[in-house]
């Protein structure tokens, strides 16, 4: 048998074309004949007042017999009785694959040939040289396929009827996965890669890392669809769906990164806002002594009007001041009466704090407390801008060590 061609192999028909040159040899007594010892050719058209053997391939889907520009049949007779007969023929053969490692694969397919009506009993197929009955294999050119080793073998199948002799080709053949790596894992790669971009991009700049976190989403899917359309509809994990699930997972992810990152700076902007705006409407608090004297450096002993004459004796007193206005609230006495109130001075602002947290406070403590609230502040930032720090280095270095580890799986 000698392979013509070797085409159209589909994995999601699962089957294969091939075109081959089939001869068949056996001996018939009743031909043999005398005078000479050169074999006479025949015009095929005998092939129908001879016996031939009834061989069909019984996993073909389709086959013809070609016919151009007569019927390709050939018929040698030798004086022995010894018959050549020779068809050329192409098949739609079906070819079980195992696409588990697609498109790192390979497949064994096999071309079967079987007396339709003579069981085992009444002949007998066998290959005349073995494997070097088969032909023209090696030099066959697959586009995306290497031929792989082939062999033969001799059996038989068993139907109700009896069991009938069958001889079996089979040969493997390897995917070339280059194809694969420029259309798909090349772009699933740099669809990756592009995501990761948006951790260098302010976390403020909403827009940007939304939209580019979502384009690059959708683009995968868009490539897992399609890679899927060209395969068939089974129930098991191919190679190739593995890597793009991944790749998908990896850009989702980094659009998740993005949603924590997001939420503690929304978080914590918020909890900032809210102790500035205490702090803006915060009291303060006026302590003056026994002596008259007053802590807050605000006052103004112009404003301190005297109350009423009388004797007595002053009396501690607290008067609140608030810090968004100027004027002084009115202190109810109830009726303890004041004479006179001498106010000997008013103490004076060591210094001015350029900062909006950092107010006027009559304690040494409360401006150490609003010392570390803004530190607190500044170390919350810091903890968001890590994740960010963290993500363009955990990213990259995850989808390296997924790389290898993939591709030594489903390479070896």
């Amino acid at each position: 048998m000698t392979i013509a061609s070797i085409d159209q192999i589909s994995e999601v028909n699962m089957d294969y074309t091939i075109t081959i040159f089939l001869r068949q040899y056996w001996q018939d007594q009743r031909l043999a004949f005398s005078g000479t010892n050169k074999s006479l050719s025949l015009d095929g058209r005998l092939a129908d007042n001879l016996w031939v053997p009834d061989t069909f391939i019984p996993n073909a889907k389709e086959s013809f017999l070609h016919k151009v520009t007569v019927d390709n049949r050939l018929i040698r007779l030798y004086p022995d009785g010894r018959i050549i007969y020779g068809l050329r023929i192409t098949a739609k053969a079906e070819c079980d694959m195992d696409l588990r490692k697609y498109p790192m694969d390979e497949q064994n397919c096999t071309l079967e040939f079987e007396s339709y009506g003579y069981n085992f009993h009444d002949m007998v197929y066998l290959w005349r040289r073995g494997k070097s009955s088969i032909s023209g294999l090696t030099t066959l050119k697959l586009q995306q396929f290497n031929v792989g080793s082939f062999n033969v073998h001799s059996s038989f199948a068993r139907y109700e009827t009896g069991d009938f002799p069958k001889i079996v080709f089979s040969f493997e053949i390897q995917r070339q996965a280059f194809y694969f790596i420029l259309q798909t894992y090349i772009p699933s790669i740099l669809l990756v890669v592009l995501s990761w971009v948006s951790f260098w991009i302010n976390p403020d700049a909403v827009p940007a890392r939304v939209a580019l976190g979502i384009t690059t989403v959708l683009t995968m899917t868009t490539l897992i669809t399609g890679a899927r359309q060209a395969l068939p509809k089974i129930s098991y994990i191919k190679a190739i769906d593995v890597y793009l699930v991944i790749c998908f997972l990896f850009s989702f992810a980094a659009l998740l990164e993005y949603a924590v990152v997001n939420f503690q700076s929304s978080r914590i902007a918020a909890a900032i806002k809210r102790e500035k705006e205490k702090d803006k409407d915060g009291l303060q608090e006026i302590k003056v002594d026994k002596m008259g004297k007053t802590w807050d450096s605000g006052c103004n002993p112009s404003e301190l009007e005297p109350l009423g004459n009388g004797g007595g004796n002053l009396q501690p007193l607290t008067v609140c001041n608030q810090v968004s206005t100027n004027s002084n609230k009115a202190a109810e006495l109830g009726d303890v009466r004041i004479n006179s109130l001498n106010i000997d001075d008013c103490r004076e602002k060591s210094g001015e704090v350029a900062d909006d947290d950092m107010k006027k406070s009559t304690s040494i403590g409360d401006q150490i407390a609003v010392v570390v609230r803004r530190l607190s502040d500044v170390t919350r930032m810091v903890q968001v801008s890590t994740i960010d720090n963290c993500a363009r280095f955990a990213f990259p270095a995850m989808f390296a060590v997924f790389n290898i580890v993939y591709f030594m799986y489903y390479c070896m």
